[in-house]
């Protein structure tokens, strides 16, 4: 996955998240527009019935009471009439069962019908009869106690009203709040989320990119480590920028070893050249000392080099150094070193030996030499001089009597080999 896939992923999937909420929202926003609606199809008309209800109710108990009291009979009509009116009202009630419940409305109709009888029975006895109310006791208390019982019943039922009213208010206020909370949840912690991830993903490029930085300044300032690779298995840019980072390191790694190579090597006879000798020199000098190690120095020299490129030309003596140094190569030993000292001259440092071994081993080198047959020129010889390390010896110390030790064998007539004096 890509750095741009992985910044785009997260706005991504927060606006999937935000979309499912959306819908949820939606869902739950229509239900509570439908108790809304159902507040103003059902509670308010359920309001107005049972208030009606009351009123109509406490009309009917003033008309019979008037009627009784004033001893008009005419009045009882309209009494009958309201109660018609109640009781279609009550009727009405059935409409909204959903709220209210039927046994209740039964129970309403069934105390106001009681009540209605028995008091237009007092009512009907007292007007018509004209009997007095102190002679219908039972009838008093059977009108008292339905209209006291219709009368808490119409209470109650209001209160039940009301109290479901509130409770589809509450239930409905509950929904809008767990919305806005979650709402404000949702979107805090998809804030957060988006921050963590993008904070990681940042942090992660920016250490990647940073390691990339310093291994780029590193080469630039001419640093020459290029074994060290950066790792990234992610596919993404900055793996592929690493990617291509380590091949250019594995190139300029090559180039450098092959520059490094032509520096130090002599391009003629492919042996060590005089830049690499004096390196090696110092180097070699300082371990013998501090190890305490025996150290043999051979400075070898071509024998009348000079009269073979004057009698076969520079091209024939280039062959012959090339062939000569083969011969060297062959030849070394295991901690031996070769290089190319100057023009005809070679020079072998060879760690661990004493200068006698250094002897047998020269002139094994110096009669292979002779039993050579060089292409155009055929056999040549070589002199040889030898010293060995003593302490506080420097390159120029050793070199100093090896140099003095080939010029003896030269002067001893070529083809030999001497040591320091």
């Amino acid at each position: 996955m890509t750095i741009f896939q992985k910044m785009l992923i997260v706005p991504v999937m927060s606006l999937l998240l935000y979309s499912g909420f959306i819908v949820y929202s939606y869902s739950e926003h229509r239900q509570s527009s439908e108790k809304i609606l159902e507040i103003r199809d059902h509670y308010l008309p359920l309001f107005e019935m049972t208030n009606e209800s009351e009123n109509l109710f406490r009309e009917i108990r003033n008309i019979y009471k008037d009627a009784v009291l004033a001893d008009e009979s005419a009045w009882l009509p309209q009494a009958k009439y309201k109660s018609q009116q109640l009781l279609l009202n009550l009727t009405s009630l059935n409409k909204y069962l959903q709220i209210i419940e039927l046994q209740k409305v039964e129970k309403i109709q069934k105390s106001f019908s009681s009540y209605q009888e028995n008091v237009e029975l007092l009512a009907k006895k007292v007007l018509e009869n004209n009997e007095k109310l102190i002679d219908q006791n039972d009838l008093v208390k059977n009108v008292e106690h339905y209209h006291n019982e219709t009368e808490v019943e119409l209470t109650n039922l209001k209160i039940s009203i009301k109290a479901r009213f509130h409770q589809t208010i509450d239930e409905t206020n509950k929904v809008m709040n767990t919305l806005l909370f979650l709402s404000s949840f949702i979107a805090i912690g998809l804030l957060i989320f988006l921050l963590v991830v993008t904070f990681a993903v940042s942090l992660s490029t920016y250490l990647s990119f940073k390691e990339v930085i310093l291994r780029l300044k590193e080469l630039a300032q001419g640093g020459t480590d290029f074994s060290r690779r950066l790792v990234h298995n992610k596919k993404d840019e900055l793996g592929y920028l690493i990617h291509w980072f380590n091949k250019l390191s594995d190139k300029l790694e090559q180039d450098y070893l092959h520059l490094e190579m032509i520096s130090i090597t002599d391009k003629l006879t492919q042996l060590n050249n005089r830049t690499r000798t004096d390196s090696y020199f110092s180097q070699v000098i300082a371990e013998a000392h501090q190890q305490s190690m025996s150290l043999a120095v051979i400075l070898i020299d071509v024998d009348n080099f000079k009269k073979i490129n004057d009698k076969y030309g520079h091209l024939v003596g280039d062959k012959v150094l090339q062939c000569f140094a083969q011969i060297l190569k062959d030849n070394a030993l295991e901690h031996s070193f070769i290089g190319r000292w100057g023009g005809e001259e070679f020079i072998l440092i060879i760690s661990d030996m004493s200068i006698d071994k250094a002897t047998v081993y020269a002139n094994l080198v110096r009669e292979k030499i002779a039993q050579e047959q060089f292409e155009d020129v055929g056999k040549i010889t070589a002199s040889f001089g030898i010293s060995s390390y003593h302490s506080k010896d420097t390159p120029n110390t050793l070199m100093k009597r090896a140099d003095d030790a080939l010029y003896q064998a030269k002067d001893a007539g070529r083809n030999c080999v001497f040591t320091e004096s």
